[in-house]
């Protein structure tokens, strides 16, 4: 069969550009099948829906919605392909944990919950006769009903081919990135085993934590750098190696593959040792996310963060020694937060020195336990219909706040500390002042200069507006700053 299978847009960016790694793997996974496939990204493709239709001619039409930011253009999509008769199946994160909401429109057939790759080889095979009971982990309708069959077991990733990156553009997604100038975002393993009160982990990847053969990881790396110059990896795993011995393993492979790059990825603070560190840094790691998101060690036991809090400065220190860039990322907002709580988290921001330090809002996700807990509560209403999703979830700027703390103050917590990180002096920006912002800037431009001239503008308007805010409320309530110590 002829499958297309679509990225929907995620309106405006001004940050790096995400990889459809998702439906790379369905993907080549249904070449391998012997179906033909096409990915069709709107978030860098600048053809038309219509022409692109129109050429291909699909049979079916996969379309994957991570979030609510991709939603908007997820429906108007969907009801053009079925305004043209066209079978509209709908995966990812957003249609599994909220499937009903999803089916009861009237633009989708069908939603493939949780992995797709089995899936989707299985319902290509049996969507022709019709016959859909059998086929695990979807959900469709029939007779005015939603029928939502058992789950399917995940796959062995071993079966999962190396990825077929010729499926993509793979020049349009190769992006500057701390200094590098082809940084490309690859999978290595799925899932996590913790069960954080506000990550989607827990019901879409069952706190469960799978590994990608590391040779075949490797296979797709030498690809890019032979072929297209990639000099750089960010690790898109929600966590890079459950034990030492995986990510030492790891690094050796490298080593003795006499591959040459640079790397990040996203891990535990408490997980690895001084020799670890010191082993990824001479196979290539340059830098590291830690999700550590609170200070407050009430709030850390309520969000389920389970690491030792006590790794965290030391840990800080000795990878600001050793050369690898740390980024910390921070939530303020939780439900029920409080001020003291709050002042907790800024003092743990203020006192470990980070290279960068993202801050999120809080938003409440579907399928976590503090989305669960804020229903119950009846303090988030659940949609009614699929559109009243679209732009609810925002963890840049802030909605509505289910914390003790007022509105203003999560602002001016939030955009000092991202101020400072954008101007500061530190091991990223060659300690010079305001270097890392400058640096930031001309990457974000050439980013949104990929989608042409008007999108240059739009976003790049866009893109000042966020400066402006972040300005105003890092340096505009003194008296705010004052009581949570951030001068």
């Amino acid at each position: 069969m002829r499958v297309l299978l679509i990225h929907p847009s995620a309106g405006y960016y001004t940050s790096g550009l995400s990889v459809p790694l998702g439906l790379l793997s369905i993907g080549t996974y249904l070449q391998q099948s012997g179906h033909e496939v096409k990915i069709y990204d709107r978030c860098m493709d600048t053809a038309k829906l219509r022409k692109v239709v129109k050429a291909f001619s699909p049979e079916i039409v996969g379309v994957s919605v991570m979030s609510s930011r991709g939603l908007k253009d997820a429906v108007k999509v969907s009801k053009y392909l079925k305004k043209n008769g066209l079978t509209v199946v709908w995966g990812g994160q957003l249609p599994s944990l909220q499937i009903e909401l999803v089916l009861r429109s009237a633009y989708v057939d069908i939603v493939s919950f949780g992995e797709g790759e089995e899936t989707w080889a299985e319902l290509l095979d049996r969507i022709q006769t019709g016959d859909l009971a059998n086929v695990r982990g979807i959900a469709y309708k029939k007779d005015g009903q939603i029928i939502t069959n058992p789950c399917r077991p995940f796959t062995d990733l071993a079966k999962i081919p190396a990825s077929d990156w010729s499926l993509l553009d793979v020049p349009k997604y190769l992006q500057p990135y701390f200094g590098y100038k082809k940084m490309m975002y690859i999978c290595s393993s799925k899932g996590c085993p913790a069960r954080c009160a506000f990550c989607v982990n827990v019901n879409f990847h069952k706190s469960t934590y799978r590994k990608r053969p590391t040779q075949v990881v490797l296979q797709e790396i030498r690809y890019l750098i032979e072929n297209y110059g990639m000099d750089s990896v960010y690790f898109s795993d929600e966590l890079w190696c459950l034990k030492r011995e995986q990510a030492r393993e790891f690094c050796q492979s490298i080593l003795d593959a006499g591959l040459h790059f640079y790397w990040g990825v996203d891990t535990r603070i408490d997980l690895l040792e001084e020799e670890d560190y010191r082993l990824m840094y001479k196979a290539g790691c340059r830098w590291m996310f830690f999700g550590i998101e609170c200070g407050s060690e009430e709030m850390r036991r309520r969000v389920h963060k389970c690491y030792d809090p006590e790794k965290v400065k030391p840990t800080i220190a000795l990878l600001n020694e050793i050369g690898i860039t740390t980024i910390t990322s921070f939530i303020v907002g939780f439900p029920d937060e409080t001020e003291e709580n709050l002042r907790d988290t800024a003092r743990l921001i203020r006192d470990i020195h980070s290279g960068l330090t993202p801050i999120f809002h809080f938003s409440p996700i579907p399928g976590t336990e503090f989305y669960e807990y804020l229903v119950k509560e009846g303090r988030y209403h659940v949609p009614e219909k699929l559109e009243d999703l679209i732009g609810t979830v925002s963890t840049i700027s802030l909605g509505t706040n289910y914390s003790c703390v007022t509105d203003r103050e999560l602002k001016v917590v939030k955009n000092w500390f991202v101020w400072k990180s954008f101007t500061r002096k530190n091991a990223i920006n060659n300690g010079k002042a305001f270097e890392f912002a400058k640096t930031t800037i001309k990457d974000g431009l050439h980013t949104i200069s990929t989608k042409g001239v008007v999108s240059f503008f739009v976003n790049g308007f866009v893109a000042l507006n966020e400066f402006l805010y972040i300005f105003y409320y890092a340096h505009m309530f003194p008296k705010i700053r004052k009581k949570y110590e951030l001068e």
